[in-house]
C-alpha cells in the first residue's frame, strides 16, 4: 500500500466525521457552548470591569486638605485602571451599602481632617486578601499625599504597574480560547470513537484492507479542525464582549497542534475505556470545567492557592494555560525550545498508545465483543 492509499483512506475519514457531526449536532454543542459558557459567566461574575473597585466617600470637611486627599484617591491607579470607582454619598448609606456587600469600602473624611489628619473606614470582609488589598491601595493614596507634601521621612517604592497587567477578563477570554482547543479536541475525538462503538462503524472499517489505525488516525485530524474552529468562535466572543487583544495566532496555533495531537488520543482512550458517549460527555466537560478554574485557566498558576498549585504541577492541561496565555497576551513572543520540546515527545507517547487501543478493539470484536 503506498501512502496516496494512507492519505485517501484519512481524507475519507475526516470527511465522514464532519458529516456525521453535523448531522449529530449534540456532538457540537458542548465544543461550541461550554468554553463561551465557562467564559461569559466567569468574566460577568468575577472579571468584569478592571482593577476599580467600589469605594463610598463621605466627606464632611471644605478644607484644601480633605480635596488634595481626594484627589489623590481619584488619582491612584494600575496601569489597567484607577483603584477606586469613588461614589460620594451620606455617611448612612454608605455605611448601609457596605453591610450589604455593595461597596467595599466606606472613607469618610471628619470635618476636622484639618487638625486631626485622620480618616475612618468602613470594610465589608468579602475575603482576608481582598480586604488586605483594599487597604493596601488607601494606604498607597496616603503615602503619595504625604509625599506630595514632603511629609515623609522616608519615601516608599511601591511597584504598582508591570508590563504583563492585563484585564480579568480579557485573561479569562484568552483562556476560554485555550480551554476551547484542548476540550473540543478531547470531547470530539471521545464522541466519534464511541458513536463508532455503539453504530459498528469500527466493525465495518476492520473489514477493509486497510489497518482501522486509519481511522484513528482521521478522527485525529476531525477533532483538531474542529478544535480550531471552536476556538475561533470563542475567540470572536472574546473579542466582542471582554477586551480580548489576541497576539501571536500563527504562533499558537501551529505550537499547539501536539498538544491538540494528544488530547485527541486522550478521548480515544477514555472513548475505548468508557465505550457509550452518553457517559463520556459528563465526565469530559465536568473534567475541563474543573481544569479552568483550578488549575491555570481562571488565574494564573502562580496565583493559586499552594494545594492547587501542587496539583498544577503534575496536572498537563495546565502547562497549556501557563505556556499559551503570556504568548495570546504578548508578553512572550513564543515557546522555549524545551517547552516545544515537551509538547512533541507528549504527543509521541500519546501517538505510540494509538495502535494499541485499536489492536484492542480488533481483537473485542474477533473474539465476538461486540
Amino acid at each position: 500500500m503506498n501512502w496516496k492509499t494512507g492519505y485517501h483512506a484519512i481524507a475519507a475519514v475526516n470527511r465522514r466525521n464532519i458529516k456525521l457531526l453535523l448531522r449529530q449536532k449534540q456532538f457540537l454543542v458542548a465544543p461550541f457552548l461550554m468554553p463561551v459558557v465557562v467564559m461569559i459567566l466567569t468574566a460577568l461574575i468575577m472579571g468584569a470591569g478592571g482593577d476599580d473597585w467600589p469605594v463610598g466617600l463621605v466627606n464632611e470637611s471644605d478644607s484644601v486638605e480633605s480635596q488634595a486627599f481626594i484627589e489623590h484617591l481619584e488619582t491612584v491607579h494600575s496601569n489597567i485602571t484607577p483603584y477606586f470607582s469613588i461614589m460620594e454619598m451620606e455617611h448612612e448609606e454608605a455605611s448601609t451599602a457596605v453591610k450589604n456587600g455593595r461597596l467595599q469600602m466606606l472613607i469618610r473624611i471628619p470635618d476636622n481632617f484639618q487638625e486631626s489628619q485622620t480618616v475612618f473606614t468602613e470594610t465589608f470582609n468579602i475575603n482576608t486578601d481582598m480586604m488586605k488589598n483594599v487597604r493596601l491601595r488607601l494606604e498607597q493614596t496616603v503615602l503619595n499625599q504625604l509625599e506630595n507634601n514632603n511629609e515623609l521621612i522616608a519615601a516608599p517604592e511601591l511597584i504598582t504597574e508591570k508590563e504583563n497587567d492585563v484585564w480579568r477578563e480579557s485573561f479569562i477570554a484568552g483562556s476560554s480560547v485555550l480551554l476551547a482547543l484542548m476540550f473540543t479536541a478531547t470531547i470530539t475525538a471521545a464522541n466519534l470513537f464511541a458513536f463508532d462503538l455503539e453504530n459498528r462503524t469500527q466493525k465495518e472499517i476492520s473489514l477493509t484492507p486497510l489497518n482501522n489505525i486509519y481511522g484513528g488516525v482521521g478522527t485525529i485530524l476531525t477533532s483538531t479542525l474542529m478544535a480550531f474552529a471552536a476556538s475561533i468562535s470563542t475567540m470572536i466572543v472574546g473579542m466582542l464582549v471582554f477586551r480580548l487583544e489576541p497576539q501571536n495566532l500563527w504562533t499558537i496555533f501551529i505550537g499547539i497542534i501536539p498538544a491538540l495531537i494528544a488530547c485527541s488520543i486522550l478521548g480515544i482512550i477514555i472513548a475505548h475505556l468508557l465505550k457509550r458517549y452518553r457517559v463520556i460527555q459528563p465526565i469530559i466537560i465536568v473534567t475541563f470545567m474543573a481544569t479552568f478554574f483550578g488549575a491555570g485557566g481562571y488565574s494564573s498558576v502562580a496565583g493559586l492557592p499552594p494545594i492547587a498549585r501542587s496539583f498544577s504541577d503534575v496536572w498537563g492541561f495546565s502547562y497549556i494555560f501557563e505556556w499559551f496565555n503570556p504568548v495570546m497576551h504578548d508578553f512572550s513572543s513564543g515557546l522555549d525550545v524545551s517547552q516545544y520540546a515537551i509538547l512533541i515527545v507528549v504527543a509521541c507517547i500519546f501517538i505510540a498508545f494509538l495502535p494499541v487501543v485499536y489492536k484492542r478493539e480488533l481483537m473485542a470484536k474477533s473474539s465476538g465483543g461486540q
